[in-house]
């Protein structure tokens, strides 16, 4: 969203007369944008540094500013974007981030200093990163970056400190983003005028103005992102929040280890919120430091299907199956582990674990939760509690607590640690709210106003599978996706099932369909699989690019009100245990298994409701 926006000349009449603080205030009562004083200060203190800076002969005026830039990702804000075009007449932009510190210090945390800041003398981001990440967040979710080849650089600007602090703030062995994304400090006017002149020559005014109305799509390289982030390289997280998560695990794994500590974390996060990012490039970093020997750190999750699709992913070069399998665990093989066999061991969906299953070659007296504690120094949770969908969910955060206890593991957790930014549904945060209003999980009225996801209701599922198979051609991460209230007739591995036979039968016998194949790669990946229909023990944890979700029996709507039924559940879900849960529990497990379903794509979900009456009633709550 664009706040403030001028040509350069203007902003620095403004500054010049005192009046530019004003002026962004005015924008952001306009745009319905909350601030405070904090902010007021920075525009006050800050904006008229950048302007000295830039008044000079040799800079274009009429190149352009925005300040305040707000990303409608995660609402975080850039300080100032200077953007134009270069010496080539490409267009290209450099995101400063602007600091009122005058004094810091080394953080043993990665990626941190410690000063003085707006909360207090605490650790806080190194302000060259917080520029690379927005940065990295524009040129990863903005078509028109993508597709125009926009250039985006950065750099943080601390105009109040004294260059004798540089030893500190551009040690390229602790903060090595430094060479891509530089500081500039008290007396650098210059140096930060030629960077900007090295980037940004002429103006182009329209260019902030086509960015903002580009739509936001992830970029397609996340696979190489995510190798080069097993491969410690530090610039993979997206937003504050997950930098700051990294580097706390990171920081608390080295000091259990020199301390021989146990430690306990607990990292919370809702559906798209980039628990698996934090996860990933934790793992990365701790298997590769920048300094020092390699951690001993595993990553884990009892859901097949994530686990599988980051190994497809990560199948070559020097990451061959076996280093695979050592990296990513099953909760299984924490069964044989020695005391503290581990340095790190990251629970990824951690509200999946169970305390025992049968089939897992697991005595039935081991607690397979408590294995995790035992097997490591530091464990690091990554839970969401409304993502519990069976009876064998069996980790909570009060257990988790009652395990660190036991074993004298030194708990850290806050909402400094709680992700809440969303990063896979474009449609964002309001997306996120519609559907916890339409399921039950809050009483705000909340409308789908997003006009970056598609979201759509359908008369017939055989209307949405049409959408569907036509965006399987150019989306090939696009299935249909069910609640669990249709038998498995069709299941090939079981001798009493006839494959030939149809779980769906509907819409006049014109839509006639079958539950996904039980095979051991990923169903998201398996183009064989176009046609099946993934249920929630298939597609958790997973990312799609659109899903057509159909809503059973379970789910219906009477006198104003939804209604959950789990004598709709079918038989066949043996996994869940809804049909023989208390009806809160099984409510619950309901509500948390459509939730999951209908957050999984990133550019839109398709809805038909089995019940007629839910489906009128989620026609009239979009917009």
């Amino acid at each position: 969203m664009i706040v403030y926006e001028n040509a350069l000349n203007d902003f620095i009449s403004q500054c010049n007369k005192g009046i530019i603080a004003d002026e962004v205030a005015k924008k952001m009562q306009v745009e319905g944008i909350p601030f405070g004083h904090p902010e007021e200060n920075s525009w006050v203190n800050s904006l008229p540094f950048v302007a000295k800076a830039l008044d000079d002969d040799s800079i274009d005026k009429n190149i352009n500013l925005a300040i305040e830039y707000q990303f409608s990702l995660n609402k975080k804000r850039i300080d100032v974007i200077v953007y134009g075009q270069n010496e080539e007449k490409e267009d290209s932009l450099v995101v400063i981030e602007l600091k009122q510190w005058s004094t810091a210090t080394d953080s043993k945390k990665p990626n941190y200093v410690f000063t003085n800041g707006g909360g207090g003398a605490q650790d806080y981001l190194h302000p060259s990163f917080q520029a690379y990440a927005y940065g990295c967040t524009l040129k990863g979710f903005n078509s028109v970056i993508q597709d125009q080849h926009v250039d985006v650089e950065s750099c943080s600007y601390l105009h109040n400190m004294d260059n004798g602090y540089e030893d500190i703030l551009r040690n390229p062995a602790k903060y090595p983003f430094v060479s891509q994304s530089p500081v500039f400090l008290k007396d650098d006017e210059d140096k930060l005028r030629d960077f900007i002149k090295k980037y940004v020559r002429y103006g182009r005014k329209k260019l902030i103005y086509e960015i903002d109305n580009g739509s936001i799509r992830p970029s397609k390289n996340f696979s190489n992102m995510l190798y080069q982030a097993l491969k410690g390289q530090p610039i993979f997280t997206l937003d504050d929040e997950q930098a700051n998560s990294v580097s706390t695990i990171i920081y608390e794994v080295t000091s259990a280890i020199e301390h021989r500590r146990r430690k306990t974390i607990i990292i919370k996060g809702g559906p798209g919120s980039g628990k698996s990012v934090v996860a990933i490039n934790a793992l990365g970093q701790l298997i590769h430091p920048q300094n020092g020997e390699p951690n001993n750190a595993v990553y884990c999750t009892t859901n097949f299907t994530p686990r599988t699709l980051f190994s497809e992913l990560l199948v070559k070069d020097d990451y061959k199956k076996k280093a695979i399998d050592n990296l990513f665990r099953t909760l299984a093989t924490f069964s044989r582990s020695r005391e503290c066999e581990f340095d790190c061991v990251l629970m990824d969906e951690s509200h999946r674990a169970f305390e025992w299953k049968f089939g897992q070659g697991i005595k039935k007296d081991v607690d397979m939760a408590e294995k995790v504690f035992y097997s490591s120094l530091v464990n690091v949770f990554f839970i969401d509690e409304d993502q519990v969908v069976t009876k064998h969910d069996y980790l909570t955060i009060d257990l988790i607590k009652k395990y660190a206890e036991k074993y004298n593991s030194e708990l850290i957790e806050g909402e400094d640690l709680h992700l809440t930014s969303q990063f896979r549904c474009m449609g964002g945060q309001n997306y996120i709210d519609f559907i916890n209003c339409f399921l039950g999980y809050s009483s705000q009225k909340v409308r789908l106003r997003s006009k970056n996801y598609d979201f759509q209701v359908f008369d017939t599922p055989t209307e949405m599978y049409d959408k569907i198979k036509n965006l399987q051609i150019d989306f090939p991460r696009t299935r249909l996706l069910a609640g669990y209230t249709h038998e498995w007739v069709s299941n090939e591995k079981n001798p009493k099932c006839d494959a030939s036979k149809y779980d769906f039968d509907m819409d006049g016998h014109r839509f006639l369909m079958r539950w996904n194949r039980k095979v051991d790669w990923s169903f998201i990946n398996d183009t064989d699989q176009n046609d099946r229909i993934g249920c929630i023990h298939t597609i958790q944890g997973v990312d799609m690019d659109y899903a057509g979700v159909i809503i059973g029996k379970d789910l219906i709507y009477r006198d104003g009100h939804i209604v959950f039924d789990k004598t709709q559940n079918a038989k066949s879900d043996t996994d869940s245990g809804i049909r023989t849960a208390d009806e809160a529990l099984a409510e619950r497990m309901i509500r948390n298994t459509y939730k999951v379903l209908l957050t999984r794509a990133i550019y839109g979900t398709y809805v038909y409701c089995e019940d007629k009456a839910l489906n009128n009633y989620l026609k009239t709550i979009i917009i």
